[in-house]
């Protein structure tokens, strides 16, 4: 029986920590268990170009795109999301940081230290943004203090 084949899609050549954790993270487990992973940063292109007859992977991880999600679905191949704000996240498995978690333990981080005054800055349309200010926000308000919130395009024009 031959090794299970799975792409790695994950925009590797941007130097975010939480891409390479998700690599490092998937090759371990890779490893322990006889999968052959593969970078693949244009898997989408790679299973539509193969056909129906010879899809090269066994299952895909990925910040998955609209694109993606169509072909991979197309040609029954699994696909696994880790990208929280993808236009598909609905609609996909997928394995994410506890967004939630993380804004509620910055904000108990600068309570401890005492802070009083507090302000967030995001990105538009990230879902991953929004949730940590929602809990950063609420634990600021629990201990009775306010957090002033504003969102900035991500891409200047």
């Amino acid at each position: 029986m031959s090794r299970p084949r799975v792409a790695i899609m994950l925009d590797l050549d941007w130097p975010y920590k939480r891409h390479a954790g998700i690599f490092a993270g998937s090759q371990q487990y890779a490893q322990e268990h006889g999968w052959d992973s593969i970078i693949d940063e244009y898997a989408d292109d790679t299973i539509a170009r193969a056909g129906e007859d010879a899809v090269p992977y066994d299952g895909i991880i990925a910040r998955a795109t609209r694109k993606l999600a169509r072909r991979a679905a197309r040609l029954q191949v699994p696909l696994v999301n880790v990208w929280f704000s993808s236009p598909v996240w609905r609609s996909l498995p997928g394995v994410f940081p506890d967004f939630f978690a993380i804004g509620r333990l910055r904000a108990e981080h600068l309570l401890s230290r005492g802070f009083r005054r507090f302000a967030a800055m995001t990105g538009e349309d990230d879902r991953s943004h929004a949730a940590e200010i929602q809990a950063f926000s609420a634990t600021v308000e629990e201990a009775g203090f306010g957090c002033l919130s504003v969102q900035v395009p991500l891409n200047a024009t």
